[in-house]
């Protein structure tokens, strides 16, 4: 049996939000030092410090990366899912549009993709920009 995209794309769906989780802990665990620090009355600017030096960059922009992949595979799924129906099922753009709520327009472009590029990581666009 051909593998199932949509099996497959809630399968990276899950291991992106799961990505998301962590980098977004990670980001919490710092600014919650940075919290306790400025409550036990340490200057902002120790606490700014002792988040720059922590990485505090690298890990903003890896929670940026992980919600970009975890919108990437969403996306990717939701191609997967209105190919099925209308490869599968026999629908048409229109009818599976309806039935995903979306335009038919939507659906169109779910359907045939522009194209299948694999896009940069957010923090190699950010090292770019001046």
């Amino acid at each position: 049996m051909a593998e199932d995209q949509f099996v497959t794309g809630v399968g990276n769906v899950a291991e992106a939000g799961q990505g998301v989780c962590d980098a977004v802990e990670a980001a919490v665990t710092a600014l919650e030092a940075g919290r306790q620090g400025r409550l036990a009355g340490r200057p902002m600017s120790e606490i700014v410090n002792e988040l720059i030096n922590g990485g505090g960059r690298d890990v903003r922009l890896r929670a940026a990366d992980a919600f970009l992949r975890f919108e990437r595979a969403i996306q990717s799924m939701r191609v997967g899912v209105i190919r099925a129906m209308i490869d599968e099922e026999g629908l048409s753009i229109t009818e599976a549009s309806a039935r995903l709520g979306i335009s038919r327009q939507a659906g169109a472009r779910l359907y045939h993709p522009e194209s299948d590029r694999q896009f940069e990581p957010l923090s190699q666009i950010w090292d770019q920009w001046p």
